[in-house]
């Protein structure tokens, strides 16, 4: 049985309003959900248990697009364990029908495609956006800019991680991504055999700095292709974000 682990992760945001000082974001991505398990059962008792402020996730919720349908209501039960005072947002990813997402909006999720929210706390504003990336062709980031200040914290959500650069040249500040499931299958020092993108091996899960843009790369929940893990246990990711004048490394605290 996989352990689930459950990553609380410290990042130092240089931009990041005072109001939003210890921000709790609750980061999921790769579901890929088609039928309820037991494995998701043990999920939802360990989500219902957090108390995240906001809460995101970066694609593929569902596995088979054909398959919507019977991949809704166990995404649906899944996710309404989780209770965020600050809304709970998302993107499609390549794994996703573009229909799961009305369906989703319908009961109160927040779908952005090339779209943002500002979060307002006073008269402090955190720009949180998202990229339209069920294809990479999608992707817009002009658009999903278009209400951002430049001088606002940007918060972005993106499926792929190798678009990071673009995300950067755009003034992100923290990009949050999935897509690669950390590799899926490893070597037993966690170098991935399969890669999901153009970054380097090193780059397919875990926290990373690009200038001044921070890169947090989640291993997901689920499966795809080989409907294995091995080496590389799946993940949710709580981050806390502190306002920070210096760049240093986050710290990761690891809680099984």
């Amino acid at each position: 049985m996989l352990r689930l682990y459950m990553d609380t992760i410290h990042l130092p945001v240089p931009a990041l309003p005072r109001l939003f000082d210890g921000l709790r974001i609750l980061h999921l991505s790769d579901l890929h959900i088609t039928r309820w398990t037991p494995r998701l059962t043990r999920w939802r008792r360990r989500l219902g248990r957090l108390r995240p402020d906001l809460a995101v996730i970066t694609g593929d919720l569902g596995h088979r697009s054909w398959r919507w349908r019977q991949s809704l209501p166990h995404i649906l039960h899944l996710l309404q364990a989780v209770h965020s005072p600050l809304g709970f947002y998302f993107i499609l990813g390549n794994h996703d029908s573009p229909e799961l997402g009305p369906a989703l909006v319908e009961q109160g999720f927040v779908m952005l495609a090339n779209q943002s929210v500002i979060l307002k706390r006073g008269l402090q504003r955190l720009a949180l956006i998202g990229l339209a990336q069920h294809r990479r062709l999608d992707t817009d980031i002009p658009t999903a800019l278009r209400d951002v200040w430049p001088g606002d914290c940007k918060l972005m959500l993106m499926h792929y991680p190798d678009l990071v650069q673009a995300a950067a040249a755009a003034g992100a500040d923290v990009c949050l991504a999935g897509h690669t499931h950390g590799g899926q299958i490893c070597l037993p020092d966690g170098r991935p055999l399969i890669r999901q993108d153009t970054l380097p091996p090193r780059l397919c899960t875990g926290v990373h700095r690009m200038g001044r843009t921070w890169l947090v790369i989640n291993r997901g929940i689920g499966k795809a292709g080989l409907r294995v893990r091995l080496f590389c246990p799946p993940q949710a990711i709580m981050l806390v974000l502190h306002r920070a004048a210096g760049v240093d490394d986050g710290t990761i605290n690891y809680l099984t």
